[in-house]
């Protein structure tokens, strides 16, 4: 029997983990595929392989189990000292969950070199081969990998650097999950630990040996490109590309599989990278908000570089009804939602006011969604003023209408302005004041007086009828509803 390795306090001890996948790899194409079938590849033997495969680096206490984790691939390694550093340096602990050098650290011996050993020696950290029988860390491998397979599912930037954003959710769900940070922090013993890192350049000369192995210590030509996606360098404009790429998108809005419309939407980013609409037809389909809020950022920055600076100066007020305008509208409409759902409200407000500024005949219903951003941020002086300029009888504005009545008009006002609005559409009390629920997929299309177009309404303004005190009690008093409370 093997002898049972304890800790006695967080940073005692260390662990370092390089793994290859056997199951992910990287296609022609820069995106992550997943074969079903293991494939027969390891540290020893992945260089001879053909695929660009999955790398997982984790560095792991062996005392709380908490750790960091990062990712990479056989063709694009991260250097074994930048991760060290990133591991033990106390430089974004929000995204990760353990920080100082340890007193000693395990070290595999497929990464391990003799320049390794002597640059842990030199920061007073002792290296050590993990004895016989000592824990390989498949059990975390395993619960890492299926867990990013679940956050691939959630999301459609599967390039590496896409994918490596998932490794701050992967650590804080498994973390969280078993209490591992908190048990780490009351472990440190006070006085040794954490222990500071080096200054990065003067931590990085320490591993600049001449053996580092398949494994670089540090930067080298395989070293991988951090940029993000909105500061990836394009390749001169095509016109000719663009257009076939746009036709692609059409094909693929005419499909009914979810992974061939993102397989088209890729391909042809390929083929011309200015394809505006391909972003927005990725951004629809992730569930994560903030890649969605990127995606559309994308489609804007290379929608506007498309038309060109002098176009929006002549053409302000047309564009909708000319077609090469529709993708950077559509890109616009939707990083307004995703500004709005990320917090970044007032800057939601001024991409409404763009969109509504480009096309004053707002085709895509922008003023609906404007007026309810200006309610809910309490903005009631240009709420009176918009609503003033668009006097219509619509659910929409009517109800909105009646809203900012109550809060800075007479009573008489506000119920005569309800009434308007009951009588365009009845159905919306219900859904405002808990009666009815607003279901989770808000219908497309709508009829005027619809209950479709009351969920529509309800969905999109229910927080500026939240925040507006006793509102709701009013709304339902006034429409014969018992209110219901529902948490948010």
């Amino acid at each position: 029997m093997h002898r049972k390795l304890v800790s006695e306090y967080s940073n005692q001890l260390h662990q370092l983990l390089v793994s290859v996948s056997r199951h992910y790899y990287f296609g022609n194409d820069g995106y992550l595929r997943y074969q079903k079938k293991p494939m027969d590849v390891d540290l020893k033997n992945s260089f001879k392989s053909r695929k660009e495969h999955l790398v997982y680096y984790i560095l792991r206490d062996h005392y709380s189990g908490t750790f960091a984790f990062r990712i990479a691939s056989t063709k694009r390694l991260l250097p074994l000292a930048d991760f060290l550093y990133y591991a033990w340096s106390e430089e974004k602990t929000e995204e990760k969950f353990i920080y100082g050098m340890p007193d000693a650290l395990f070290v595999p011996k497929t990464v391990a070199t003799d320049g390794l050993f002597t640059a842990l020696e030199n920061l007073d950290i002792m290296p050590l081969h993990p004895p016989s029988g000592f824990a390989s860390g498949v059990r975390i491998f395993r619960d890492i990998e299926q867990l990013l397979s679940y956050y691939l599912s959630e999301t459609v930037d599967h390039r590496l650097d896409g994918v490596d954003k998932l490794c701050s959710k992967v650590c804080q769900y498994l973390i969280d999950s078993g209490k591992l940070f908190e048990k780490w922090k009351e472990s440190l013993p006070r006085e040794q630990h954490p222990r500071s890192v080096p200054a990065y350049d003067d931590f990085i000369k320490l591993f600049n040996t001449v053996d580092a192995g398949p494994f670089s210590l540090v930067q080298g030509e395989n070293r991988r490109n951090d940029n993000t996606i909105l500061e990836l360098k394009l390749p001169p404009f095509d016109r000719e590309k663009l257009d076939r790429a746009q036709e692609m998108i059409y094909d693929a809005w005419e499909e009914m599989s979810r992974s061939k419309r993102l397989s088209i939407a890729r391909k042809a980013l390929l083929l011309s990278p200015y394809c505006t609409d391909a972003y927005n037809l990725l951004a629809e389909h992730s569930e994560s908000s903030e890649e969605r809020m990127e995606l559309y950022e994308r489609g804007v920055k290379v929608g506007r570089q498309v038309l060109g600076d002098s176009f929006f100066e002549e053409n302000a007020g047309d564009f909708w009804g000319i077609t090469k305008t529709r993708p950077y509208m559509r890109a616009l409409a939707g990083l307004a939602e995703c500004l709005w759902d990320n917090g970044h409200r007032q800057d939601a407000i001024a991409s409404c006011r763009e969109l509504l500024r480009l096309n004053p005949n707002d085709s895509l219903g922008i003023r609906y969604t404007l007026v309810n951003y200006l309610l809910a941020e309490g903005m009631n002086n240009e709420a009176d003023e918009f609503l003033s300029e668009h006097n219509e009888a619509t659910c929409f504005m009517l109800y909105s209408e009646a809203l900012l009545s109550f809060r800075c008009k007479s009573a008489r006002k506000a119920a005569i302005s309800l009434n308007k609005a009951l009588e365009a559409n009845s159905f919306v009390p219900a859904y405002l004041v808990g009666v009815k629920y607003i279901p989770h997929i808000v219908p497309e299309t709508y009829s005027r007086g619809s209950e479709e177009e009351a969920i529509i309404y309800a969905s999109a303004s229910l927080s500026a009828w939240r925040v507006t005190p006793s509102a709701l009690d009013w709304l339902a008093t006034r429409a014969n509803y018992q209110r219901v409370r529902r948490n948010s």
